[in-house]
């Protein structure tokens, strides 16, 4: 944890510390050293909040981008009585939680239902060799977009294809049937003028538990923009849009110029 209760107040690690688990009450001490960013731990060795990851740079530089007081707040649900520490909770109550670590499809469920008002910021170094972004993608809702139907494809795979909905209206949804398919360099223009940042993307050996969550999730490959993973159109296409950095954390109420800490806690994991 970044913060422990010391004299009645929120504070960070300091040599020798000694404070209060602001979740459970129990004792707690600092952890410093050279390898290691210095943390507040539980003296028993034992985490109250079974959700908690050990917090790495990563973490510590994205909570870091927003004020003190939204760090690490203590959200309890007088129905479940359950009470847990969110990474940020802003003051407009939505809760952003930093993920680095897998997790069990009833670990997302429930943290999901628990916060509600939730977006997933989720660490990619571990599957960024696995994870390639492919061509662009439209504006979903601009309407030239309507009539096409792109198509799925592999990475290195040369097929960059489309159908129009127009020219194969007796094609039966949900059916293998044969279409009249079109390169996708015949609309490149039309792609370009239109491109908001969506692109179609491969993922081999994806963690499929990304794919059940019901919030918005954003990977950070460590470069200068997030990848926000989203329903394309109205059969399902999968896609990803790229978001700057710097834009995301200022509309969450994050201070942008600190962003060189994030992008140096990615590069330091390689």
């Amino acid at each position: 944890m970044k913060y422990s209760i010391f004299d009645g107040e929120r504070v960070a690690p300091f040599p020798k510390g000694k404070g209060i688990c602001p979740v459970c009450a129990s004792p707690t001490q600092v952890k410093c050293g050279k390898r290691k960013i210095w943390h507040w731990a539980h003296e028993s060795l034992q985490h109250c909040d079974r959700w908690w990851e050990n917090e790495t740079e990563w973490h510590r530089a994205w909570k870091s981008l927003y004020p003190e007081e939204w760090q690490e707040v203590v959200h309890f649900d007088e129905v479940t009585q359950e009470r847990h520490i969110s990474d940020v909770r802003t003051d407009k109550n939505l809760f952003v939680e930093f993920q680095n670590s897998p997790m069990s499809e009833e670990e997302l469920a429930s943290r999901e239902r628990f916060y509600k008002n939730l977006i997933w910021v989720v660490n990619g170094h571990e599957f960024k060799k696995n994870f390639h972004i492919l061509h662009k993608l439209p504006n979903p809702i601009c309407d030239f977009v309507q009539n096409i139907v792109f198509h799925l494809i592999k990475y290195n795979h040369q097929g960059r294809l489309f159908h129009r909905k127009s020219e194969n209206s007796n094609r039966v949804p949900g059916q293998w049937n044969l279409v009249h398919v079109h390169s996708i360099s015949e609309i490149q223009d039309e792609i370009e003028q239109n491109y908001i940042g969506h692109h179609l993307f491969d993922w081999v050996k994806p963690r499929k538990i990304w794919y059940l969550s019901g919030v918005k999730i954003y990977f950070d490959f460590g470069s200068e923009a997030l990848w926000n993973m989203q329903t394309y159109d109205e059969r399902g296409l999968i896609c990803v849009q790229s978001v700057s950095k710097r834009s995301f954390i200022e509309k969450m109420g994050g201070d942008p110029t600190k962003i060189e800490a994030v992008l140096k806690s990615t590069k330091d994991q390689l």
